[in-house]
Order: structure tokens, then sequence, then C-alpha cells
């Protein structure tokens, strides 16, 4: 299985484990998968979007 680093207490979880084995604490039910690429690609395609917005409206155009 898939080692991971519990982030409150840095010792080492396995992928599927609830809680850490080190410290107790609850680990998130999506720890070792990746959620966030997505919203990260999403993000980048709206900053890109309004600065090519930015450039394309013209100065005046209110």
């Amino acid at each position: 299985m898939s080692e991971l680093n519990c982030k409150h207490c840095g010792g080492a979880v396995e992928l599927g484990n609830k809680t850490c084995p080190n410290c107790g604490i609850p680990l998130p039910p999506n720890l070792g998968k990746y959620p966030q690429r997505k919203f990260i690609i999403f993000f980048i395609a709206v900053v890109i979007f309004c600065a090519v917005m930015i450039y394309w409206l013209p100065p005046n155009w209110i």
C-alpha cells in the first residue's frame, strides 16, 4: 500500500486508514487522492480567461 505522512504528527500512514496509528487523529477521507488538481486547473483557466479579457477589452468600455 502507499505510504503517506500524517499532517499532524508527521508519522507514516497507510492509504485507507481512518485514523493515524501514531497520534490517533482522524484522517481526511480523501487522503492520498488529488481532487484539488481539478480545482487548480480550473482556477488557472479562469485566471487566463480574465487576463485575455482585460487585454481585449477597450480601455474606455465603460
